[in-house]
């Protein structure tokens, strides 16, 4: 099957412009490495470790009667386009685990408005990690240690046994993935380990929480609840706000829609979940973990043989999307990293 590659996200920025009460300081890229004590690899990593508190928007299903925006079908409308695809292994996220073995880097963010306290000085980094191959370099590491996941944008090797990145910031994996001043390295202030799809899930037939999406025409100026920042780039009122919560309509009989397994997992997933508008892109596109994230292909046996960048999901009617009432409008915050436990304790 052909898929068509113009749905990659497309690059972005980190946050959406240059926050005027940031320090405009371009950091000088360093790494400093703290050896790690030799051990055996460390566990996979899988969904049930990642914001699965009860009271996450992860983990709340759609309401028993939703209350849908007036504006619903027309933000729909602006699904139409490339077929919806869920990215693999390009623009998606990488996902690896660490524990009391493993080395930390000093990670000064290289980015024009990172000022010094976005410095991390003790990021854990596996020996096998490698960022995602696009543009955007994403990585995330759960420290097991902490229970805290490390997150970067434009991560990579620098040549010197260390590890540099254009963005780099620390959550608590028992929290809601959710970063309060929007410094993620997402654009809507999701954790890039926030409603992806697994590979675990996929082969069992089931996702228990909302997944994240990215389409081409996010409405420019300020985010919705529960999204913190917003990378939107597009003006009219047709234009969907990054946070806006999407849900696939529960009248609809999923199956008598002749899906595949991976297809009706998803499907059952955005009916029961839904999915939040987390980033800019180029086509409608959902997210799954890389499977660089393991030591073999964990697609293989739900996704059939071979290196599959994109798996299409044209059968699932994105047209019978319905878009719950939007949030409240909310200010992005405007000010130096805010810090939280986790990226104290990387300090």
């Amino acid at each position: 099957m052909q898929f068509d590659t113009t749905a990659r996200p497309r690059r972005r920025r980190v946050l959406a412009e240059a926050l005027p009460l940031l320090l405009a300081v371009a950091c000088t890229a360093c790494a400093t490495t703290t050896p790690g004590r030799a051990s055996a690899p460390p566990p996979l990593p899988t969904s049930a470790e990642f914001f699965a508190g009860p009271d996450t928007i992860w983990r709340t299903p759609v309401p028993d009667a939703p209350v849908f925006d007036e504006r619903s079908d027309s933000y729909v409308a602006g699904f139409a386009g490339p077929p919806p695809v869920v990215a693999i292994r390009n623009f998606t996220a990488p996902v690896f685990v660490a524990d009391e073995s493993t080395a930390r880097y000093r990670i000064a963010p290289t980015a024009e408005y990172a000022t010094p306290e976005a410095t991390l000085e003790r990021v854990p980094i596996p020996p096998n990690a490698l960022a995602d191959p696009a543009d955007d370099g994403h990585l995330a590491v759960l420290d097991t240690t902490t229970d805290c996941v490390f997150e970067m944008y434009r991560a990579k090797r620098d040549g010197s046994g260390g590890w540099t990145a254009e963005w780099v910031n620390a959550t608590p994996a028992d929290g809601d993935g959710i970063y309060p001043d929007g410094l993620a390295t997402r654009a809507s202030g999701f954790s890039i380990a926030a409603g992806l799809i697994w590979p675990e899930e996929l082969v069992a037939g089931r996702i228990d929480h909302a997944l994240v999406f990215a389409y081409p025409a996010t409405r420019a100026g300020d985010p919705v609840f529960p999204a913190t920042r917003s990378d939107g780039r597009t003006d009219g009122p047709d234009t969907l706000p990054i946070g806006a919560h999407v849900v696939l309509d529960p009248e609809l009989d999923l199956g008598a829609l002749g899906l595949s397994g991976p297809e009706l997992t998803i499907a059952t997933a955005l009916q029961e979940y839904g999915m939040y508008l987390a980033d800019s892109s180029r086509g409608l596109s959902l997210f799954a973990v890389h499977p660089q994230s393991y030591p073999y292909d964990p697609y293989e046996e739900a996704l059939g043989a071979g290196d599959l960048t994109y798996f299409g999901i044209e059968k699932i009617p994105f047209d019978r999307m319905k878009v719950l009432e939007l949030g409240e409008e909310v200010t992005p915050y405007k000010g130096p990293v805010t810090p939280n436990r986790c990226s104290d304790s990387a300090r």
